[in-house]
């Protein structure tokens, strides 16, 4: 069963996608990095109800159509069959599972960097 911020998030995108709307308009539009919105789309970052309706006015949308969760088909269930393909062998997984953990690393690191200044004077003070 998929959390709220996955529906969210995975909505987002749906949405997205049918506006042809690219992730990095939105976040401009929304004042974000991209990598936050990489995590709010990817479900990986708790996102606050103000945050929720900013999405929905940037989007032009309810915020019933961001947590409809009937509205997600099985390919969007799914995106790493949506990426490539159904894979069937444990090594397959086991090397998608090692790049997802790589992939959340670089965004993390990223995020860092982005907020070196303030993380230096808050450890500063």
């Amino acid at each position: 069963m998929l959390s709220t911020n996955e529906i969210i998030g995975r909505n987002i995108l749906k949405i997205l996608n049918e506006k042809d709307i690219k992730q990095t308009q939105l976040a401009e539009k929304l004042n974000i990095s991209k990598q936050t919105l990489n995590k709010i789309i990817h479900g990986r970052r708790n996102i606050s109800i103000n945050e929720i309706k900013e999405i929905c006015d940037a989007l032009s949308v309810p915020m019933e159509k961001l947590t409809d969760e009937d509205s997600l088909n099985e390919e969007q269930m799914e995106p790493i069959k949506l990426f490539m393909g159904e894979v069937n062998s444990k090594e397959a997984k086991c090397g998608l599972m090692h790049a997802q953990n790589i992939m959340d690393m670089i965004l993390f690191h990223s995020e860092i960097q982005e907020k070196k200044g303030i993380l230096q004077e808050e450890w500063d003070d």
